[in-house]
């Protein structure tokens, strides 16, 4: 695949993940949506639509009725864009960065997952010392440019507007010849029997290439993550070795965790 049709194939599903974006907010505000009304105001073909639903109705997150679609008994999430997540829960992803830090020795390889609490740990990480960092965020690797002794090394890719990432099959090969001491993994649902889960579709598969890709595997999630599906599935909950949270995600879903083998820590 040449560079051209590699940005096309890029577009083309970023341009999906936004529809699916705009049908479960919909949903999710007025209980419902209509094919035709959603069809006119995204303007694509009612046809595009109705395989946006179909895809979201095997995902789990919707049910569908004559016109159109109404909301899965599972709750689900959808995906904010970048500027919007900065400010969300920042006090709880600080704490949970400040727990993350502890378990990175100096001399570790360590792989940045993009996100809003992975950027936190970036700005934690300037007392440690002689690491190489691998990341595919470009505002991780910003922070990380004036960092004293730190190996920064960023995939190539595809950028992807308006979420500072690099995306495709450069990203993907590149992480699939790799392997780090620890990948600090970030997700937008944690489901108990579903796994771990993210709204877009091509950011999912660089995110289950990372899970290959660590000896230790640690996801980093506050508790508005839990009990939720994304559209797009990139591991099991026996893939991860370590959990930081919050203290406010449910005991069940913690006792869950821990029966899969995972250890867990809440600050």
């Amino acid at each position: 695949m040449n560079e051209f049709d590699e940005t096309k194939k890029v577009k083309e599903q970023n341009n999906m993940s936004s529809r699916l974006v705009v049908i479960m907010e919909q949903i999710n505000k007025y209980g419902r949506m209509n094919v035709w009304e959603t069809a006119e105001r995204l303007d694509v073909s009612t046809a595009t639509i109705r395989r946006d639903l179909n895809e979201l109705e095997q995902r789990g997150m919707i049910k569908r009725i004559h016109g159109g679609a109404v909301l899965s008994s599972v709750s689900t999430t959808f995906e904010y864009q970048y500027h919007d997540k900065v400010a969300l829960r920042m006090e709880e992803k600080r704490r949970i960065a400040d727990k993350a830090v502890e378990e990175i020795q100096d001399g570790d390889a360590i792989f940045l997952d993009s996100g809003t609490t992975t950027y936190q740990i970036a700005l934690l990480l300037g007392n440690k010392k002689n690491l190489t960092v691998l990341t595919y965020d470009m505002s991780i690797a910003a922070v990380l440019n004036n960092h004293p002794s730190a190996q920064v090394i960023v995939t190539g890719g595809v950028l992807r507007p308006y979420y500072n990432v690099l995306l495709g099959s450069i990203t993907e090969s590149f992480i699939r010849n790799m392997m780090v001491d620890k990948v600090f993994l970030s997700a937008d649902a944690i489901h108990q029997t579903y796994g771990i889960s993210n709204a877009n579709f091509i950011e999912s598969g660089v995110k289950s290439l990372l899970v290959k890709a660590g000896k230790k595997i640690i996801l980093v999630a506050d508790r508005t993550k839990f009990g939720k599906l994304a559209v797009s599935k990139f591991c099991d909950l026996e893939e991860i070795d370590l959990l930081i949270t919050d203290r406010e995600v449910p005991p069940d879903m913690l006792a869950v965790m821990q029966g899969k083998g995972i250890r867990i820590k809440c600050v």
